[in-house]
């Protein structure tokens, strides 16, 4: 959950429609109409991307009316079915995927099972990425993956693949790598073998 107190503005007139406030928004709050950025206020989750990476200097973040709480509630999903995109995702549902905002992987879960079909609409619904937008990419991808969401990155936008975990790496890898402890990391983070077998060798 984010509460979201500001919202992008701009000063059309000195706008070269460059684009890159429409690439680096995380929640696809802006979308470019006749060389012009639209802002969707609904959409913007106060990131302040925009404002850093607009070269003219003519983007800024002004005070909401209200502020904007963007969160997907446990009320509103099948928690049986988000039990088991974590599960098939091997995400822990109370992991705070987003550090930044403390948003757990039970509510970006959620924002994919009630429908989120991208990145940018898990961050919408969510409120994810409104800090860093660093840690928070992989796992929200791997969720987005693991529901059969379409994994095509976006144009130019900044989507990057998901990342191996643990239970992803095969026998061949864990035994070409004694030293990299996977097995033993296995066992401290899931001794229930909830995600996975253990590798061949220490079984």
């Amino acid at each position: 959950m984010a509460i979201v107190k500001l919202v992008a503005d701009y000063d059309a007139d000195p706008c070269t429609g460059c684009k890159l406030c429409d690439i680096v928004c995380p929640s696809g709050a802006i979308r470019m109409e006749a060389r012009k950025p639209v802002i969707n206020d609904d959409l913007c989750i106060g990131c302040g991307r925009c404002v850093d990476r607009c070269p003219e200097n003519i983007m800024w973040m002004k005070p909401r009316e209200a502020p904007l709480v963007t969160t997907v509630r446990a009320e509103e999903v099948d928690q049986d079915a988000v039990a088991a995109l974590l599960l098939k995702a091997g995400i822990e549902a109370s992991v705070s995927v987003c550090v930044c905002t403390l948003t757990p992987a039970s509510e970006i879960a959620g924002a994919v099972i009630k429908g989120a079909q991208t990145l940018e609409e898990v961050c919408a619904m969510t409120g994810m990425r409104s800090g860093c937008g660093i840690y928070c990419v992989a796992p929200a991808l791997r969720l987005l993956e693991a529901a059969g969401r379409d994994m095509t990155p976006p144009g130019q936008h900044r989507w990057y693949p998901t990342t191996l975990s643990l239970f992803d790496l095969s026998d061949e890898v864990c035994a070409r790598y004694p030293d990299a402890y996977i097995a033993e990391d296995r066992e401290v983070f899931d001794p229930g073998h909830k995600y996975g077998p253990l590798p061949k060798e220490i079984v």
